[in-house]
């Protein structure tokens, strides 16, 4: 069973596949894909760097993402040459990822835009974890670091909550803490493992 997981930054989805990982689930994350298709020598850090600047590029040659993003986000064209740049690359790694995994095993694979580029294809299930947008702001800028209106400007280029429970199979709310997010969690694994039951 193939279970897209997704939701906006800082919805919580990484909290929830590691509780689902718990739960005996098969992790296949694209932003871990995205930061291996990105490690020198690679082709698309290089197309990266053609098209961004060199600036993008920390002194060891390595991606400096936070520069990137400060480059990319926030102007719709640069988002969607960002995307051209990086997406067939993470597709093509991320889909071999699923193959080779057994009929039997229960794949979630993480997908920030699973929605937006159609990976919800490949899914049996889709997962949205969504919280209150102010609360998501809270949480990246403690997280990384960065202020709240380069949060804002990545918000802008993703579905609204709206969108996210109109198309998910399941909604996980994260806007408790901890503890009351593991409790959706199990529920949300438990309609899962019976779903599975019943294909």
């Amino acid at each position: 069973m193939i279970i897209g997981l997704t939701g906006g930054i800082g919805a919580g989805k990484s909290a929830v596949a590691d509780f689902f990982s718990r739960m005996g689930a098969t992790i296949i994350d694209t932003d871990v894909i995205a930061r291996e298709v990105v490690k020198p020598p690679s082709a698309v850090l290089d197309s990266l760097a053609a098209e961004f600047g060199g600036a993008i590029l920390k002194s060891d040659g390595t991606l400096d993402r936070a520069a990137l993003a400060a480059a990319a986000f926030g102007d719709r064209l640069r988002e969607a040459r960002l995307n051209q740049l990086t997406h067939p690359a993470i597709r093509e790694r991320t889909i071999a990822a699923m193959k080779a995994q057994p009929a039997s095993a229960m794949v979630v694979l993480v997908v920030p835009l699973l929605l937006q580029t159609g990976f919800d294809a490949y899914c049996d299930r889709v997962v949205c974890v969504i919280a209150k947008r102010a609360l998501r702001v809270e949480r990246v800028v403690l997280r990384d670091g960065v202020l709240a209106a380069q949060v804002e400007a990545r918000m802008a280029a993703q579905l609204s909550d709206e969108e996210y429970e109109i198309r998910a199979d399941i909604v996980i709310r994260n806007d408790g803490d901890l503890a009351a997010l593991q409790h959706e969690a199990k529920e949300a694994w438990a309609k899962l493992v019976r779903l599975r039951g019943n294909s």
